[in-house]
């Protein structure tokens, strides 16, 4: 027996309201939050599943946001990612995910693959702020985009995380301790986190009149391969910090490798202070000092202003919302000896 197939109108029914309401519920048009709950209600339980495609069709929505990163494996931006698809569910869009392996060109490939998917919108942490074909791209794009921790010029909002400030702490931290030999190894300046960790850095040592230690400030990628040669170089010569910041979770993971082959002690060979809380922070013995943000914010907020835009709730000047950041203090970093 071929069983019938439901419709909007065995919604209407079960919900107790109109077709019209339905349609409306569907076609995401306004109404109020409890006929928006009964009529969601009525579709879980007679499994009434409304088409994309036909939807998209009327409406010239498709209900989808791209995600673009330029490395799925970090686990940071999972923490955004799941943030964001939260506030986007609730809305029944979905979010399409996309790996850029810090490659521009990988990355032009998938903002085009998602204009010809036709997204409602775009959340995405370019790999490099300075490349002008990408930014070409993103400014032709005809739908908003919000920028994930970045800043360029254009038609773009941001939601970022406040480094600088966040990297003064740290290292006035580390003053009061008695350093002065510190190193910072950090993402470059052509991505915001990296830009704004080594201002930080910077400005802390000109608040006391100091001078950067230059030849331990290293700035290149993102990543634990970067973090592990230039911690091994820096604390492998003679003489080297007494402290040093890791400018990335990856970066530290990186770090802590070399650490461990050069037979170092925390915190009585070397204070060290990481930036982002992950796990690894946690669980190192001792647990490591932290630079720390709030991801599930920045995924939250990143999510809501993009659907402002989408419904063209938000208009005229580009909005951008700066997350602050916290010093944790744990056990790994010591008085100069």
């Amino acid at each position: 027996m071929v069983q019938k197939r439901v419709n909007i109108r065995d919604v209407a029914a079960r919900a107790g309201v109109s077709v019209g309401t339905v349609s409306r519920v569907i076609n995401r048009k306004p109404v109020s939050a409890e006929t928006l709950a009964l009529v969601n209600r009525a579709m879980r339980e007679i499994g009434f599943t409304p088409s994309a495609v036909a939807r998209s069709m009327r409406t010239r929505s498709t209900l989808a946001v791209g995600f673009v990163i330029n490395d799925i494996s970090n686990m940071l931006f999972a923490t955004v990612a799941k943030a964001a698809e939260k506030v986007l569910q609730e809305q029944s869009y979905s979010l399409l995910i996309a790996n850029t392996d810090n490659d521009p060109g990988r990355e032009r490939l998938i903002i085009e693959s998602l204009i010809q998917r036709r997204v409602d919108g775009l959340m995405i942490a370019v790999t490099d702020e300075t490349d002008e074909e990408t930014r070409s791209l993103l400014r032709s794009v005809d739908f908003p985009v919000t920028l994930l921790d970045r800043q360029m010029d254009g038609p773009f909002d941001s939601v970022c995380d406040d480094h600088a400030p966040g990297m003064r702490k740290a290292i006035r931290y580390l003053f009061d301790l008695g350093h002065r030999d510190i190193g910072l190894i950090t993402g470059a300046d052509n991505v915001r986190p990296g830009r704004e960790r080594a201002r930080g850095f910077r400005e802390a040592f000109a608040e006391q009149g100091l001078d950067v230690p230059e030849r331990w400030l290293r700035q290149g990628r993102l990543d634990a391969l970067y973090g592990y040669a230039q911690a091994f170089e820096i604390l492998s010569a003679s003489p080297r910090p007494t402290a040093l910041v890791a400018g990335g979770n990856q970066i530290f993971a990186g770090v802590l490798r070399a650490i461990r082959r050069l037979g170092l002690v925390l915190p009585r060979d070397l204070s060290i202070i990481s930036c982002d809380d992950v796990d690894l922070t946690v669980l190192t013995d001792p647990p490591v000092t932290v630079i720390s943000r709030n991801l599930d914010e920045v995924g939250r907020v990143a999510a809501e202003i993009l659907l402002r835009r989408i419904r063209g709730n938000e208009a005229g000047e580009r909005y951008c919302h700066v997350v602050p950041t916290e010093l944790i203090l744990r056990e790994s970093c010591a008085q100069v000896r």
